[in-house]
C-alpha cells in the first residue's frame, strides 16, 4: 500500500483542541471500561453491572457526540467519502437516502453500530454519516443500554460467571 501524504496533510490542518481532547478521553474511556466492567460484574453481579456501564456509556456517548459536532475533520471525511470512486457508492445513499431501499439499509445500519461500537466510535459514525443532532443523541444514549446489556451482562457476564469464578474457586479451594 502506499502512502498518500496528499490525504494526511489535509486532515492534519483539521485537528482541533476539542478533537483532541476528545481522543484523549476516548483512550481513558476504552482503557477503563473493560476492567470496570469485570470489576462491577464480579461486586454487583452481571445485570446489575451491565445497566451501570450502559449508563456511564451513555453519559459517554453523550460527551463524545458535542465535542465532534461540527468538528472539520469529519466534513472532510464526508467530503472524501462523497468524492471517493468506490466508496460513494456505499456512502452517498447513507447520508442522503433517497430511495426506500437506500433508508431501509440506514436504518438496519443503526441498530448494527449501536451494537458493535463503543460511544466514541458511534459519534464518529453518526457524525460522519450526517445524522440529525436529536436522532444521534436519541439512537446513541439510549443505545448504550442494550450495548452493554450484551456485552457486559451477557459476554462477560457469562465469561466471568462461567469460566472465571469457577476456575477462582477451584484454584483457591474455598466457596464464596
Amino acid at each position: 500500500m502506499s502512502w498518500r501524504p496528499s490525504v494526511f496533510d489535509g486532515l492534519r490542518q483539521h485537528i482541533t483542541p476539542r478533537l483532541s481532547a476528545s481522543v484523549i478521553l476516548w483512550r481513558i474511556e476504552a482503557t477503563v471500561a473493560t476492567p470496570l466492567a469485570i470489576l462491577l460484574v464480579a461486586t454487583f453481579g452481571r445485570w446489575t453491572a451491565a445497566l451501570t456501564m450502559g449508563m456511564l456509556m451513555g453519559v459517554f456517548a453523550a460527551i463524545f457526540l458535542a465535542m465532534l459536532s461540527e468538528q472539520a475533520v469529519l466534513v472532510a471525511f464526508r467530503d472524501w467519502a462523497r468524492d471517493h470512486r468506490f466508496v460513494s457508492r456505499m456512502y452517498r445513499p447513507l447520508v442522503h437516502p433517497q430511495s426506500l431501499l437506500a433508508l431501509l439499509a440506514l436504518i438496519l445500519l443503526l441498530p448494527l453500530l449501536v451494537m458493535l461500537l463503543g460511544p466514541f466510535w458511534r459519534a464518529v459514525a453518526f457524525h460522519s454519516l450526517a445524522l440529525r443532532k436529536d436522532v444521534s443523541y436519541l439512537i446513541s444514549v439510549l443505545g448504550s443500554i442494550p450495548h452493554s446489556l450484551l456485552w457486559t451482562g451477557i459476554i462477560l457476564g457469562g465469561l466471568w460467571e462461567g469460566l472465571v469464578w469457577p476456575l477462582v474457586k477451584a484454584i483457591f479451594s474455598f466457596e464464596g
